[in-house]
């Protein structure tokens, strides 16, 4: 975990600047500026547009009543991708132009899902839920357990 967030917060930034400042000097300061401000603009108008695709799908999945998993995942990768195309740099902006074009997205979407589904196959991925709505607590084992909005049932021993 702490190699990921090194590469994350350290080399990956380092590499952007290293980057800016050689393609700069090949084709301009201004060039070099002007493409940064266009992935920018254009990274914002493709993850909306691709984002309300995508809820729109989701709001017809669940009016037929079935489960949008695809589509949550499609939406996360175009979330990020126009985080990624919303931050200065070449390889922020390949990687999230690469998560915004549906093309790509699948390929990435169906990658991430093998990845979890072997991860959770082997033990390696666990996932919890935690809630406090009386409904969790209704259904939860154990010595008090909720029956009603106000109403819990117990048991105790008499010292």
């Amino acid at each position: 975990m702490f190699s990921i967030l090194l590469l994350l917060f350290t080399v990956i930034p380092a590499l952007e600047i290293y980057l800016l400042f050689n393609i700069g000097a090949q084709i301009g300061g201004l060039n070099t500026l002007f493409i940064v401000l266009f992935t920018g603009f254009t990274g914002a108008y493709l993850a909306k547009s691709q984002g309300l695709q995508i809820l729109s799908r989701i709001q017809e999945d669940l009016s037929r009543g079935a489960v949008p998993a695809n589509e949550f995942i499609h939406g996360l990768l175009v979330f990020g991708g126009g985080l990624l195309l919303l931050t200065p740099g070449f390889l922020t902006d390949i990687m999230g132009i690469a998560m915004v074009f549906p093309v790509t997205r699948i390929m990435i979407a169906h990658f991430f899902k093998s990845y979890f589904e072997r991860a959770i196959q082997s033990g390696n991925v666990q996932f919890y839920s935690f809630s406090s709505g009386t409904r969790n607590q209704q259904e939860s084992p154990g010595p008090n357990r909720q029956v009603g909005p106000d109403t819990y049932e117990a048991e105790f021993k008499k010292k």
